[in-house]
């Protein structure tokens, strides 16, 4: 358990020892370019998200997220934050769960979901030309990475029926690192 200590920097210094930063990360839907997906199926694997805590074991806090979708696909998407390296398996056999997977229907509910730090859903995506942009502010999710490690995950599920045609969507995370 982790000792709490309110009073060992004054606000000022602690605020002064924060640091902010972005981090882009580049996730592949469809890879497969299987057609349509359906709401609930998974929309791309897991994917690290390196440096996102500064020491290993770690904490810091996801406050922004800005999505860029490539082509332009203005659905909605929800976003999963975990401190496992595991990747996705589904329950009934234990193999890899791949995009266009359905994350919750009968024998494909997912395995085990430890480390997760929390989601958050990308709904306002608009077209801006080439491609889409959506965004999320204020998330304050609190994240902590795993013992050793300095990296945090993401995976998503898609909550539309687009075709995302081996398309790509540049994350660009926000973080306030402790």
């Amino acid at each position: 358990m982790a000792k709490t200590e309110l009073h060992k920097y004054t606000v000022a210094e602690k605020l002064n020892k924060m640091d902010v930063d972005f981090i882009d990360v580049t996730v592949s839907p469809d890879e497969g370019n299987t057609g349509a997906m359906a709401a609930g199926d998974l929309l791309f694997t897991l994917t690290e998200i390196p440096n996102a805590v500064s020491v290993p074991g770690g904490t810091a806090i996801l406050q922004s997220c800005c999505a860029i979708i490539s082509p332009m696909v203005t659905g909605s998407f929800d976003l999963v934050v975990t401190s496992s390296s595991t990747d996705l398996t589904e329950a009934s056999d234990g193999s890899a769960m791949e995009p266009n997977d359905a994350v919750s229907a009968g024998d494909n509910t997912l395995a085990e979901l430890d480390g997760t730090c929390g989601f958050f859903s990308i709904t306002n995506a608009f077209d801006a030309g080439v491609v889409a942009i959506g965004d999320k502010k204020n998330i304050g999710m609190v994240c902590k990475a795993e013992a050793g490690s300095t990296s945090l995950y993401v995976w998503g599920i898609v909550q539309n029926t687009t075709d995302y045609a081996e398309g790509s969507i540049v994350l660009r995370l926000g973080f306030v690192k402790d």
